[in-house]
């Protein structure tokens, strides 16, 4: 192993747990320090070996920072987690061959393997760990609705594992990664409503963290109707909107037990340095 992949592996693995080790144990806080310091790490490992693709990897960073913002100004996720992307974007431009396979990777950008690696081991780990390890009584069991949703989902994919193999013939690696990906989708879509109040608590305003997601889909009309008055309310809590709720009465859905996006991220890594993209199993 070259210095080059020496010295890319083990940053990129050191932010990589890093990230997850602060979502886990600092209540998905991630210092602003740590965050910059790991762009800036990534933006001097491109620099110093990736100078043949340099145009590709900032433009790729740039794409991912600004569609990292967006989805953060929308509430889907916290801010450490679109930093950690552009810092794992900056280090791997591409997708380098993976350990343990032989398909060629197309020269697709790395953290593209890395986010469908991320949700594939989210979709199988949240409703594992929601369903039965955060508390034992059931609130919410599935309704006709919900088992129709989840019914049509899986069916969907069924479909698709059809044309994949109308397509490209019969193979136990691309059938296999259908399924990974149909059961637990499937399986989520289904008990939606316990997984989400497991996942909620009931806050006063002031209690508010700079970041947290408020749970629009379990506010009542009349929480909707008390809110909406602040300027600014949505889903992100901003510390201006934090400051202008401190005497509000009501309380707030907040998800406070959210699922550690950072340890799907590490997943991912794993994945996607050991495997490639998993998508081109299909292919």
């Amino acid at each position: 192993m070259d210095l080059q992949t020496t010295v890319s592996l083990l940053s990129l693995f050191a932010i990589a747990l890093l990230y997850a080790a602060f979502d886990l144990f600092n209540k998905r806080n991630v210092p602003d320090v740590f965050a910059y310091a790991s762009v800036v790490v990534g933006l001097v490992i491109t620099l110093a070996f990736n100078r043949g693709e340099l145009a590709f990897s900032l433009f790729v960073a740039l794409l991912v920072w600004v569609i990292g913002y967006v989805i953060y100004r929308m509430g889907l996720w916290g801010a450490g987690d679109y930093f950690e992307l552009v810092a794992i974007s900056l280090i791997f431009p591409v997708q380098p061959t993976p350990v343990f396979a032989s398909l060629a990777q197309l020269g697709l950008p790395f953290i593209l393997s890395v986010f469908v690696a991320t949700g594939v081991a989210a979709i199988w780990i949240v409703p594992v760990y929601y369903l039965f390890f955060v508390k034992k009584t059931w609130s919410k069991l599935p309704d006709a609705k919900h088992i129709a949703y989840g019914a049509s989902l899986f069916l969907l994919y069924l479909i698709l594992l059809l044309v994949v193999y109308y397509f490209y013939g019969s193979n136990f690696a691309r059938m296999a990664l259908v399924l990974i990906v149909a059961v637990p989708s499937a399986f989520t879509l289904l008990f939606e409503e316990e997984i989400t109040t497991r996942m909620v608590e009931k806050i006063h305003p002031r209690q508010l963290d700079e970041g947290d997601i408020i749970a629009f889909n379990m506010m009542t009309p009349s929480q909707m109707r008390y809110f909406s008055k602040y300027e600014g309310f949505g889903r992100l809590a901003t510390k201006q909107l934090i400051a202008r709720m401190r005497n509000a009465k009501e309380t707030l859905p907040v998800y406070r037990n959210a699922a550690p996006l950072a340890v799907f991220i590490l997943i991912g890594v794993v994945i996607s340095i050991f495997f490639g993209n998993v998508v081109l199993f299909m292919v």
